[in-house]
């Protein structure tokens, strides 16, 4: 069972086939089992945020077949791509562990993972460089800076209103 809890999960359809993309956050590793078909090619990878200081954690994927053989590992990475073909039908575990030893700063908060997998053959897949991605990445900041500060005001009016709400009754009691 994943210690890591699923923070958001977005199933998106595309026209070459099926693709999930899923944003986690981390506790220390968090394990997903997908099911392919023999010889049906899939392709994905992860993005690890940076943390309030700017570091970015390090991770280890594995994927391994239903027989447990280990289809593809990567050690101590903050971001990897992946494009297999399957030889056995099945569920298929991708693990993606927070590797602490490997981490830039001593303290990195291992904090969320941009994730996404994809059924079907991409030929521009391994082509894509950061700078396409760039524009995209403003936009994900803009809007993990947006959540972050909805919390922070939803937090306040919680405390707010229960601090009103206590003060109202104690009145009341006095009356």
């Amino acid at each position: 069972m994943a210690r890591g809890c699923l923070l958001v999960g977005v199933l998106l359809a595309v026209a070459a086939g099926q693709a999930v993309g899923i944003k986690l956050r981390f506790q220390s590793w968090e394990c997903m089992d997908y099911t392919f078909n023999q010889y049906e090619y899939f392709y994905g990878s992860f993005v690890a945020m940076p943390d309030a200081y700017g570091q970015t954690a390090k991770y280890d994927l594995s994927i391994t077949a239903p027989s447990k053989q280990k289809l593809y590992e990567v050690h101590a990475e903050s971001e990897a791509t992946f494009h297999l073909v399957p030889v056995e039908s099945g569920a298929h575990r991708f693990c993606l562990k927070f590797n602490p030893e490997q981490s830039p700063a001593r303290h990195v908060i291992p904090r969320d993972v941009l994730w996404n997998i994809n059924i079907g053959y991409s030929e521009g897949h391994d082509k894509i460089e950061e700078t396409d991605t760039q524009y995209l990445w403003h936009h994900v900041y803009q809007i993990d800076g947006q959540v972050q500060e909805l919390k922070s005001t939803l937090h306040y009016l919680y405390w707010r209103e229960r601090r009103h709400r206590q003060t109202v009754e104690s009145t009341h009691r006095r009356t």
